[in-house]
């Protein structure tokens, strides 16, 4: 069986985390590489633009929890979960958007119904209406029927003082 390539769109919080959860759970015997995406406009600054490739402040947003809860999955689900990673996707057309789809070789789009997805910025986007037209698989799933995700406590290292 092929393994399937998904892209779940996120806002980095533990909640958004149940959609990876329903998918393994609506279909048991698949193996997924699941693309956890948030979606921001692309700047209208030149300056941007050159830096677009060096660009990193955007995984501030990804607390040490949501890091600890994909591993928590990957580590519970090996024979579904090839792979589990984040990414940011830059733009706000559907040309673009459909580029990135073929590059990514994405099978299906998992979306929560009913879920608010929180900007985490100015240059957040709603999504919806790329998946809407992107000519991708959209399977969306009700939380109400998936067992959600719990939070990971991660202990933060102790840093030890010297004496001088």
């Amino acid at each position: 069986m092929k393994t399937q390539n998904i892209l779940i769109p996120t806002d980095f919080s533990i909640e958004s985390l149940n959609a990876v959860a329903g998918l393994l759970q609506k279909r048991p015997e698949q193996k997924f590489n699941i693309s956890l995406v948030h979606f921001m406009q692309l700047s209208d600054s030149i300056t941007e633009l050159l830096m677009l490739s060096r660009r990193n402040r955007e995984y501030q947003y990804i607390s040490p929890e949501f890091e600890a809860a994909m591993r928590q999955i990957r580590k519970n689900n090996p024979e579904q979960v090839a792979l589990i990673h984040t990414e940011f996707f830059y733009g706000s057309t559907v040309a673009l958007f459909k580029n990135y789809l073929e590059a990514k070789e994405v099978d299906l789009i998992v979306t929560l119904q009913g879920h608010t997805y929180a900007k985490l910025n100015q240059n957040s986007i709603d999504p919806s209406l790329l998946f809407l037209r992107g000519g991708c698989q959209l399977l969306s799933l009700s939380p109400a029927l998936i067992q959600p995700v719990t939070k990971v406590t991660v202990k933060q290292p102790e840093l030890e003082l010297e004496e001088a």
